[in-house]
């Protein structure tokens, strides 16, 4: 077994130190910062491409004489996943690195949404169009319902990415870095509730009713509570391992949550206690 194997086995069963001078810090870019950002936005841009589609399926269950179906995005099974990498990033890095990967994140599905615009616009070859029955008509069609769904998961992943980063790091300075994992189910929780809410609001609201929506929302906010409470073992280990990898743990004292704040720092450098 490897060193940084053993540190992170070791990692899952040894308390969070919770003897960090809780000061303001200084907030340090490591590779794994990068690492976490790349499979943030990756896992970000999977879930947009993936919300065009509204899947259904059909239970083996019957409610009041009918059949059990469950109506929910094709981004649900994808995107508890982004939450696991920005967790990790605000517990152990802080809020104002968070920030700005979000904002990344954000940033990058806009130009995403440009690009697929630029090309729904330019004229489709009529041998190509025939030969596959991808139309002008049918792509600009198909570019105003993806459309449409970026605009509805940005606007959500912006509310929830936010309302999770906020809770953790105002947990964490609350509770003095203890009881990790029940901050990261409660920020978790809050923002999988946000985020199916202005989802399933935004992406149907002129298309569904709203028994249809209520039911489309429970159902995304029971699945990514589940997922992402099934992956906790596995965050915290995560966030344990690169706390010690990378000696850092930072505490947000007195950070603004001010989402359009994006400067890192220009605090003291970090002093812990040992």
């Amino acid at each position: 077994m490897t060193a940084p194997t053993q540190r992170f086995s070791a990692a899952l069963s040894e308390p969070p130190d919770a003897d960090a001078t809780l000061t303001p810090q200084t907030t340090r870019i490591t590779p794994a910062v990068i690492v976490l950002a790349i499979g943030f936005v990756s896992f970000l841009l999977i879930s947009n491409a993936l919300g065009a589609r509204v899947c259904e399926v059909t239970l083996p269950w019957r409610l009041a004489g009918e059949p059990f179906r469950l109506t929910f995005s094709a981004a649900l099974i994808s995107f508890p996943l982004a939450y696991l990498f920005s967790s990790a990033l605000t517990e152990v890095y802080g809020y104002r690195i968070s920030r700005l990967v979000i904002w990344g994140g954000l940033g990058a599905n806009l130009a995403m949404l440009a690009f697929l615009w630029l090309m729904a616009m330019l004229p489709t070859d009529p041998a190509w169009a025939a030969q596959t029955g991808f139309t002008d008509e049918v792509q600009r069609r198909w570019f105003e319902s993806i459309a449409h769904m970026f605009l509805a998961s940005v606007s959500a992943c912006f509310v929830g990415e936010f309302a999770n980063a906020a809770t953790l790091v105002r947990m964490k300075v609350a509770m003095h870095g203890r009881l990790a994992s029940l901050r990261l189910m409660a920020g978790n929780a809050l923002a999988a509730l946000l985020d199916s809410v202005v989802f399933v609001v935004v992406a149907f609201a002129y298309v569904l009713d709203v028994d249809a929506m209520a039911r489309m929302a429970g159902l995304e906010f029971v699945f990514k509570c589940a997922l992402q409470w099934l992956m906790l073992p596995f965050t915290v280990g995560l966030t344990r391992w690169l706390k010690r990898n990378d000696d850092i743990d930072h505490y947000d004292v007195g950070t603004s949550l001010n989402p359009f704040g994006l400067h890192l720092s220009s605090s003291p450098p970090p002093h812990r206690n040992r």
